[in-house]
């Protein structure tokens, strides 16, 4: 029954997306190209075959010249956004780590300078997909075909809308800085979360498993002890905004997009910089705002308890599970913020942080919310 329903549902979308590839082309006008970055080992390798069934066909039956450039690595993404050239869009299909690689590559490639930066589009082909969840939400089989429709069918139509991104700089370090979507992570229900691929003998149960089978073990990170530094949510001011330069290449051809200035907006709170000393099982920090463009742009650090116990710890992380928020004790909202760890131990300095779901060394941060600085694909729904 429900590969009947599948076909009948790709059905629907093919005849739609045909309707676009019956529009005709001038001769003097190239055939619009998106070029599609897929991570062939996402969702257990299944990305590839996923791509090809529900993605790929109504790209070439819309008239779409589709380049298909698959990753080999951790971190190639990254490097293969300096190859491209002369394209109209770039899609990425992959998790949260391949998306937050490909903007990394693309924004250290631009220099931040996004005035009339092409598109992104996200098939939510990867076993992390916090930002596809949000503009195309999923749930079962057939909804997870519709959500790869519907993500495609956006690159078709070209419905797109800027979203809020994550600079992450290493303090006291000449390294480059990254940027993400998703968050960060830290502590011991983060620790558990990586730990769930190890007990794939439980199938489906195995996230539940991992948080039975770790709420005694040591080396989960039980104690997140930092210094935040942070200034408060601003709307835009002659502070926290960059002058641009207007020189546009290739990826660079929606100007009219132009973001607007703030060099003459005065907001003396801007440079207030407020301390905390934090002491929690679980730190995370997001952009909260990605299906609104209305809201004030800001991070937001949810501290958890100080401590747990077992029972609290299995409840709490079955419920994240399940899509529902981990009990917070305070929130921080943000427009900068500098995590300083405080390392008590020889084992503390072998932490880990998750940004985008990727694994990063413990180490001084400052992260800083990048106002509406790429432009996504979405649904028309999403544009709010």
């Amino acid at each position: 029954m429900n590969i009947f329903r599948t076909q009948e549902l790709m059905r629907v979308y093919c005849e739609r997306a045909a309707k676009f590839g019956e529009h005709p082309i001038k001769v003097d006008v190239e055939p619009r190209t998106v070029t599609i970055i897929l991570n062939p080992s996402a969702n257990k390798r299944k990305a590839t075959d996923e791509f090809e069934k529900y993605c790929a066909p109504l790209l070439h039956l819309a008239g779409i010249c589709v380049n298909v450039v698959k990753t080999e690595s951790e971190g190639h993404a990254k490097n293969l956004i300096n190859s491209i050239e002369n394209t109209d869009a770039i899609v990425v299909a992959g998790g949260d780590g391949t998306l937050s690689e490909v903007i990394t590559g693309l924004l250290r490639r631009t220099h931040e300078n996004t005035n009339g930066l092409i598109p992104l589009g996200i098939l939510p082909l990867g076993k992390t997909n916090s930002v596809a969840k949000v503009l195309f939400p999923t749930g079962d089989h057939l909804e997870k075909v519709r959500a790869l429709a519907d993500a495609t069918m956006a690159v078709v139509e070209e419905v797109v809308k800027p979203i809020d991104i994550l600079k992450v700089e290493v303090l006291e370090s000449d390294n480059k800085p990254i940027y993400a979507v998703a968050g960060i992570k830290w502590g011991a229900y983060r620790d558990a979360e990586t730990k769930k691929d190890s007990y794939w003998v439980y199938g489906r149960f195995r996230k539940y498993a991992t948080y039975l089978f770790n709420g005694y073990k040591s080396n989960l990170t039980w104690d997140c002890k930092a210094s935040l530094n942070y200034s408060p949510p601003c709307t835009g001011c002659s502070n926290c905004t960059k002058s641009q330069s207007h020189q546009k290449k290739w990826f660079q051809r929606f100007a009219k997009d132009q973001q607007p200035s703030y060099s003459n907006v005065i907001n003396p709170d801007c440079h207030t910089i407020q301390q905390k000393d934090i002491s929690t099982v679980d730190f995370t920090l997001s952009i909260p705002n990605l299906n609104s463009n209305k809201e004030t742009p800001k991070l937001v650090a949810n501290i958890g308890p100080k401590t747990v116990d077992y029972f609290d710890f299995v409840k709490e992380g079955w419920k994240s599970e399940n899509g529902r928020m981990r009990d917070v004790e305070e929130v921080i909202e943000a427009r900068s913020i500098e995590i300083q760890p405080k390392v008590t131990n020889k084992s503390d300095s072998e932490g880990w942080f998750s940004i985008d779901n990727e694994n990063y060394e413990l180490k001084p941060i400052k992260v800083t919310v990048l106002p509406k600085l790429i432009k996504v694909f979405c649904r028309k729904e999403n544009l709010q």
